[in-house]
């Protein structure tokens, strides 16, 4: 039995009017207004009664026997306290990339990933369909399955995050409890991705560049300090403008430094 909560962050089309009439099987939340990812989240949370609560972004689909292969995970693993499934990403009949999972980023494996040539280890892996769950430091918020008091002892997600690395915070915070996140390859599930964006936006990696450097900068200030984070910031600017310098005279022009420049150096989210 599920017991489903669908929150509106104010859409402009007719998602509103859909909601009200199709969807008597779940509780419609209408906030009004965008408040982001986690902010979100965290108004369909306060609502959960059920002992697992899984997020499930609107544009990402997840089938039953998915679902409950999650569940039987976590109930015969008292430990883990968040799983995430292999999730293909992509329209639906495309063939699409796998998500990605990994260890949690440091200030050190961000620099490194700035660097020009090849790292010694990958910093992050995909969840492969059908293969073997693995313990990680992060999966994927779009389909992200969580122990309800485990939530609320964390009081959900960190609202500073407007969009983008507050999973990866949360795995954090849930680690510091004692509570394991495991990526599971034997639940499959479908996001389509950008449904949150634009497309005029400056993009990195499929992310608004603005909210994901944003983002990142508060995460590593709040898990490893101002200095550190700071010096990530400060660092890979050198390092991306060196490389892109070196594209411009290669003809390339500049656009490997376009995406940083649509924040400014050490930017944080507004605070709620």
């Amino acid at each position: 039995l599920l017991d489903t909560v669908v929150v509106d962050n104010g859409s402009t089309d007719a998602t509103q009017e859909i909601l009200e009439r199709e969807a008597r099987w779940a509780r419609v939340l209408l906030s009004g207004r965008n408040n982001g990812f986690g902010r979100g989240c965290n108004i369909g949370f306060a609502h959960v009664t059920s002992p697992y609560t899984l997020f499930l972004n609107p544009d990402a689909v997840v089938e039953p026997e998915a679902l409950q292969t999650m569940l039987r995970f976590m109930e015969d693993h008292a430990g883990v306290g968040i799983v995430g499934p292999a999730i293909i990403e992509g329209e639906p009949g495309a063939e699409g990339e796998l998500q990605v999972t990994g260890e949690r980023p440091t200030p050190a494996a961000v620099l490194r990933s700035a660097l020009p040539w090849p790292r010694q280890r990958a910093l992050v892996r995909p969840i492969v369909p059908g293969s073997e769950a693995q313990r990680t430091g992060w999966v994927c918020g779009a389909v992200f399955m969580i122990r309800t008091e485990l939530m609320r002892q964390l009081h959900g997600f960190d609202p500073r995050f407007f969009l983008y690395w507050e999973e990866t915070d949360v795995c954090q915070r849930a680690a510091q409890e004692g509570s394991e996140t495991w990526a599971l390859g034997r639940a499959v599930a479908h996001h389509v991705g950008g449904a949150s964006t634009s497309p005029d936006d400056e993009r990195i990696g499929g992310c608004i560049a603005r909210h994901y450097f944003q983002s990142r900068h508060y995460y590593l200030r709040k898990h490893h300090g101002k200095v550190a984070a700071a010096a990530v910031e400060l660092g890979e600017f050198v390092l991306l403008a060196v490389r892109a310098g070196i594209d411009a005279v290669r003809g390339r022009g500049w656009v490997r430094l376009k995406p940083r420049l649509q924040a400014p150096l050490m930017s944080l989210p507004e605070e709620t």
